[in-house]
């Protein structure tokens, strides 16, 4: 009762070895040496002094141990980005993200490049894991819109490269808008690249699991790439999906933003795409413009649906559908966009077989500038 725990201390020891000999295993089973100055018993019967220090074995101190492992412990409780860094990083991203669909990606992509990359060599660094959620929520966003950015300057492989990055930061953090934003972006890069199948279910999966508030962007795409597909009662259950989602889309915090021109513009988009439905993709794509009320992205392709709806009526305008393709190319004037130039470029081919109209052969005109 009286020996400071010392007896039990030596009878845990000894448990320790007994189970160890009975097993027939070598002392060293027991990952390291017993208390300096014991004794112990191998398995031949031999008692031999044994010794358990952790130290002083090589070249191994506790004061350098100690040393180190405050090292570490410093580091951790102290090392954080510099609040002045992450400061310049939001701030370029909230640039990024309000000039998207209206700068010239040219001016755009460098400096939200180079914000990107100090976030992610950040990260590549000692970090402490308070912080690390943060970056990479910061880094994954970021490297959407440089998706985006690539994209719209044409330049495909860079899209497809960042779009990757961002969703392997977006599964990190599991942050469910921006998995949706890179399902939105992943589904309108393959419909770029004529899969128009592949970019419908790209979107159907991606709102599945969707926040509400993102559901009537993703259902859009997919109705506009289902229709393309020809997959016309698809895109039309999709596009009653969008219209039940928009209240959740207005009062939300969607990863983009979308409102009633985003609405009249998929309704135009698919309608465009669907036979039999020229004056609605008219209408709706006038709607659109009107609501947009500023030369984006967004507003030239609503002047393209509005084209294709001239060029597919019962009796095609092919003056009208050229004056509105022209309209769309004077929208992106600015802000050079790959997707409307690539539309206007196939549907100026459609016109071909009017191209002794002189808005046609404007058209051609421009669309060979580009």
């Amino acid at each position: 009762m009286h020996a400071g725990g010392e007896l039990v201390a030596l009878w845990k020891i000894a448990k320790v070895e007994q189970e160890v000999h009975l097993l027939g295993m070598p002392i060293s089973a027991l990952g390291g040496l017993l208390p300096e100055g014991r004794g112990t018993v191998v398995g031949t019967g031999e008692v031999r002094a044994t010794d358990r220090r952790l130290f002083g074995v090589g070249s191994l101190s506790a004061a350098a141990v100690a040393a180190f492992a405050g090292q570490v412990d410093a580091q951790l409780q102290t090392y954080r980005p510099k609040i002045t860094d992450v400061a310049d990083a939001e701030t370029a991203l909230a640039d990024l993200e309000h000039n998207r669909t209206t700068a010239n990606p040219a001016d755009l992509f460098p400096p939200a490049y180079d914000v990107w990359r100090a976030v992610e060599e950040i990260l590549g660094g000692r970090v402490h894991p308070e912080y690390i959620p943060k970056l990479t929520l910061l880094a994954g966003t970021l490297a959407a819109g440089l998706s985006t950015v690539a994209s719209f300057a044409g330049d495909e492989r860079f899209g497809r490269i960042f779009a990757g990055i961002a969703e392997v930061h977006a599964n990190a953090v599991g942050e469910p808008a921006l998995q949706a934003r890179v399902a939105g972006i992943q589904s309108w890069q393959a419909l770029d690249a004529g899969l128009a199948l592949t970019a419908a279910d790209i979107a159907a999966r991606g709102r599945q699991r969707a926040p509400r508030a993102d559901r009537a962007r993703l259902a859009g795409y997919e109705a506009e790439a289902a229709a393309t597909a020809g997959l016309y009662g698809r895109a039309d259950a999709a596009l009653t999906e969008m219209r039940a989602s928009m209240h959740d889309a207005a009062s939300g915090h969607p990863g983009i933003e979308w409102g009633d021109a985003n609405e009249h513009l998929f309704l135009a988009l698919a309608a465009a795409q669907t036979p039999g439905r020229a004056s609605q993709a008219i209408a709706e794509g006038a709607a659109s413009v009107k609501a947009f009320g500023y030369a984006c992205q967004g507003q030239a392709l609503a002047h393209l649906a509005v084209a294709t709806g001239h060029l597919k009526a019962v009796r095609p305008a092919p003056d009208a559908a050229a004056v509105s393709a022209i309209a769309a190319l004077d929208v992106v004037a600015a802000a050079p966009n790959a997707e409307v130039h690539d539309r206007t470029r196939r549907l100026a081919a459609e016109l071909v077989s009017w191209r002794s109209e002189p808005l046609v052969q404007e058209l051609g005109r421009r669309v060979a500038a580009v």
